[in-house]
């Protein structure tokens, strides 16, 4: 018997199950630097991050969500983590080990999106500009330590929900969308913006959906409603047997305090203030990328002269090289130009850094969408995207704030209308932003590299942080706490990462103590009321200025408090930060 071995070669080449995808190749190699770069590293230690991870750690030693301890955020992420933490130990590399894996998760639900809308080149493209300025640095914005681990762990349940629904209207099959549903409500319980804008896109592609009469399109709605809801509101239901549903809503939806969270720049809003920052950002995008064009045209002029004579496969690596050379000394120069100019260094390395002027256009592309313009098969996924990028961010006044953990949707509208609107051009144009992306991860690289040299060590995590004297001031703080054999330890304004680190708990129910948390004298007096009954061993004091909330000091918005610990309590170390100190306090009657 002869076997057909022509034919067994193209069915081997046909089996979808061996074929290698280089496009994903690239992305998981470039995921892996990315990784290795920013493991480890926390640009701001003090504020937020140690929040999050003091949350989980007293989940996992027993207390309950919102009776013991106080949260704006939903509860899935929190006791996700406390569930690792109780598996692998007390460590801070467990958290760094849940926001690579989510950014894995992320990356590659991205790159599958991308992919659809575009083609694998620049769904690789695509891919990793999200990778570099949403999912994997060390500031608070990125995946690895965020401000909050309910926007990341959302964020990745958003992108499966809009997959799932790319699977249902391709596949038609209900399972899909039940499970888009499942993953609606998750990102709800995870963090509630997340949930409702998801949840808004869901519904909305559904019902633009006209290849189906209304009554199937009214059922599929009504059934992602109910399973979503079921998902978001059974949880709740078994954390209201411990704690009343009064205190859940008012943690989860706290309206009292939208007059204060006002007082910070950060959250105010206001159509000019949206409109100044689009201009700003599509300055820097387009200025950046008129640089980049110019490199690249000069490059490839270069690189094509009739006296160079080089193989193909060199002069396409001498001209990117080239054009990534131009476009740095081109920027730099851009920079220095408008400082003598206009007095000041506009920042263009990075041109795709902040695209948040892209949204009022996504709101003019989903307008033209739903005018019965030429439609494809990808048109429900893509209106799916554009909703969620438009509600997740209309908090802000359609910019987008805290960039890396609201802009994910964002970049995979930039680069799809690229590859639509550009057609003719599309070379040009994936060239550019190749140079940008290059350009981009040198610089966030090599300064990560470079910055990042002073350890924070504990038994019970290592972090790198950018500045000696904040490394050093923290490093003897921890030592300060573990000399004295504290367990209790409270830590205000902010820097409950030394809680974690120093495995100790605080005796409050808040962990942090902006203004929003304190708003009033009454409320001053209830918390001090609350620590008399339970008074902390140590109080860690860290005195510094806050700025984007209009006020010097923390005596100045709560100064019940800051006398109480001054007037009530002996101070025993000060250790320098750049601006301010750590001041570590003791109770009067420890020994």
């Amino acid at each position: 018997m002869s076997i057909n071995l022509s034919a067994a070669k193209q069915h081997l080449l046909n089996n979808r199950y061996l074929q290698i995808d280089f496009g994903l190749v690239a992305v998981l190699l470039y995921f892996s630097l990315l990784t290795w770069v920013n493991w480890g590293k926390l640009e701001t230690p003090i504020i937020d991050i140690g929040r999050e991870v003091e949350i989980s750690a007293r989940l996992a030693d027993g207390q309950v969500l919102y009776r013991d301890v106080a949260t704006y955020y939903g509860p899935l992420a929190y006791y996700a983590n406390a569930i690792l933490l109780l598996i692998f130990g007390h460590r801070l590399e467990v958290f760094y080990t849940v926001g690579v894996g989510l950014s894995l998760i992320a990356a590659l639900l991205f790159y599958k999106l991308a992919k659809r809308l575009t083609n694998n080149n620049w769904a690789v493209l695509c891919t990793v500009c999200m990778l570099l300025y949403c999912a994997l640095g060390p500031g608070i914005f990125n995946f690895i330590m965020p401000y909050s681990f309910g926007a990341v762990y959302a964020i990745v349940l958003s992108l499966i929900a809009i997959a799932c629904l790319d699977l249902f209207i391709c596949e038609e099959q209900l399972r899909w969308l039940v499970v888009a549903a499942i993953a609606c409500g998750l990102a709800g319980l995870a963090k509630q913006e997340y949930g409702v804008s998801v949840l808004g896109s869901i519904l909305f592609a559904i019902n633009l959906d006209s290849t189906h009469n209304l009554r199937h399109r009214l059922n599929c709605s009504l059934l992602v409603i109910l399973v979503a809801g079921a998902c978001l509101f059974l949880p709740l239901a078994v954390l209201a047997h411990t704690v009343t549903w009064e205190k859940i809503y008012l943690s989860l939806f706290p309206v009292p305090k939208v007059n204060i969270l006002q007082r910070n720049l950060s959250f105010q809003v206001s159509p000019i203030k949206s409109i100044s920052i689009w201009l700003a950002n599509s300055k820097a995008f387009f200025g950046g990328l008129l640089v980049v064009s110019v490199a690249v045209f000069t490059a490839h002029w270069a690189a094509n002269l009739k006296f160079i004579t080089i193989p193909q496969w060199l002069k396409s690596i001498v001209e990117l090289t080239a054009s990534v050379a131009l476009a740095w000394g081109g920027l730099s120069l851009a920079k220095w130009v408008f400082f003598l100019f206009l007095g000041r260094q506009h920042v263009l390395f990075h041109p795709l850094q902040n695209i948040s002027w892209l949204l009022p256009i996504a709101g003019v592309w989903l307008a033209l969408i739903c005018c019965k313009l030429p439609q494809n098969q990808n048109t429900t996924l893509l209106v799916s995207l554009i909703i969620l990028a438009l509600l997740l961010n209309a908090r802000w006044g359609f910019y987008i704030n805290f960039y890396g953990l609201y802009a994910v949707p964002v970049i995979i509208l930039l680069f799809t209308l690229l590859y639509y609107f550009a057609k003719k051009f599309r070379w040009v144009i994936y060239r550019c932003l190749l140079v940008c992306i290059l350009l981009g991860s040198l610089i966030n690289i090599n300064s990560t590299l470079i910055q990042y040299q002073h350890i924070v060590n504990s038994p019970y995590g290592t972090f790198h942080a950018n500045n000696a004297i904040v490394a050093s001031a923290l490093n003897q703080t921890i030592k300060t706490i573990n000399a004295s054999g504290a367990k209790s330890v409270l830590v205000l304004p902010e820097g409950n990462i030394l809680n974690f680190l120093t495995a100790t708990h605080s005796p409050s129910r808040e962990l942090t103590f902006l203004p929003v948390t304190l708003g009033d004298a009454q409320e001053e007096q209830h918390f001090l009321e609350h620590l008399r009954a339970k008074s902390p061993q140590i109080i860690v004091y860290v005195y510094r200025s806050f700025g984007v909330w209009g006020y010097q000091s923390y005596a100045e918005f709560n100064p019940l408090v800051d006398k109480w610990i001054t007037q009530q309590h002996k101070l025993i170390q000060t250790f320098s930060l750049d601006e301010g100190d750590i001041r570590i306090y003791q109770s009067q009657v420890s020994k």
